[in-house]
């Protein structure tokens, strides 16, 4: 059996990333970005999950051969439900994790894969979106967090 082992030039994969400020439900939101721009996104068959602590992140794709382009919308927040063993005023304790803990304000991320966007274009119509509040083009410098986004 062969080890493959990620370098830090694996990580370093062609796609740019929006951080997207919106109260509404994932289903809600990739609606609406589909009748915007006109994409289809579907809710994918898996959702991302991390076993060690129970997070679920929401996961949308958009697959365009036309344009040799992958778009997918994902949840940056996971809530969880968990018990609390010692005494306490609560049984349950509702406890939030983030697939990008840099952008703990961004309820979505919004990650395009190749393709010849003009990603100020693009800002631009996901802000005209009511669901929307604000979204813009992030980086991020973590390598663990640039684990957490290679899902395809």
């Amino acid at each position: 059996m062969t080890v493959h082992k990620i370098n830090s030039s694996d990580l370093e994969n062609d796609y740019t990333l929006i951080a997207v400020h919106s109260n509404a439900e994932a289903y809600k939101l990739a609606f609406e970005i589909n009748l915007k721009l006109k994409t289809n996104l579907e809710k994918s068959p898996f959702d991302i999950t991390f076993g060690s602590n129970n997070s679920v992140f929401e996961l949308f794709k958009h697959v365009s051969e036309t344009y040799n382009t992958k778009l997918f919308l994902i949840s940056n927040k996971s809530c969880n439900e968990t018990m609390v063993d010692a005494p306490s005023l609560f049984e349950n304790l509702s406890v939030s994790k983030h697939l990008v803990p840099e952008l703990k304000k961004a309820e979505y991320l919004v990650k395009i894969e190749g393709g010849g966007f003009k990603i100020e274009s693009l800002i631009k119509k996901l802000n005209e979106i009511d669901l929307i509040v604000s979204c813009y083009s992030t980086k991020i410098n973590n390598n663990k967090s640039k684990y957490n986004l290679i899902f395809d």
